[in-house]
């Protein structure tokens, strides 16, 4: 059978485009670090960098040191929020002092200061005591828009070092209009 059908014409544009494709996926992660320093305004009218991965906000680390979690929490009724805080404390290390501040806002708010922490597996675990509503360390969570929270934590050993932990703590709208949900708001 003979084929009456006109020859395409000898194109490129398919081997372009593979290429194309191939150069695209090949350098998107060029050109873009891993980590960066994002500067964030704190109480104070301080800048303090803080670590970003491709994920968000890193640890707070210093001195062996680690933020392992830095959350609120629901409280006791639906009216109340705790804070609760975990980090990370280096083999052997007695920590003497550890107080967590909310430097977030112009004022920083004391969230916690614990005079004897005590620590197990490795780890000091805390959480405030019940946080109600309409208690000013909670302001934020009024605000419709994400809200970034900045932790700072400090821990002083039993051989008298200092050492300050940042801990940046990323709240999503739709969570924070679950929390005004329960509180009885309507947006």
């Amino acid at each position: 059978m003979l084929n009456l059908l006109p020859k395409p014409p000898v194109t490129l544009a398919r081997p372009f485009c593979f290429l194309l494709f191939v150069f695209v996926f090949a350098l998107s992660g060029c050109g873009t670090p891993a980590n960066v320093e994002r500067p964030i305004h704190v109480a104070g009218g301080k800048v303090i960098g803080i670590p970003f991965g491709p994920n968000g906000p890193l640890p707070g680390r210093a001195n062996g040191y680690e933020v392992a979690y830095a959350m609120i929490g629901p409280g006791p009724t639906d009216l109340e929020l705790t804070y609760r805080f975990v980090v990370k404390i280096p083999p052997g290390v007695i920590p003497e002092n550890i107080k967590v501040d909310d430097i977030s806002d112009e004022q920083a708010y004391p969230l916690i200061d614990d005079l004897h922490p005590w620590v197990e597996t490795g780890f000091w675990h805390i959480e405030t005591r019940p946080i109600k509503n309409d208690d000013p360390r909670l302001a934020w969570v009024l605000n419709v828009m994400a809200s970034i929270r900045v932790y700072r934590i400090t821990i002083v050993d039993g051989g008298g070092r200092r050492s300050l932990l940042y801990q940046v703590t990323v709240y999503q709208n739709y969570l924070k209009a679950g929390i005004r949900q329960k509180w009885g708001e309507k947006y």
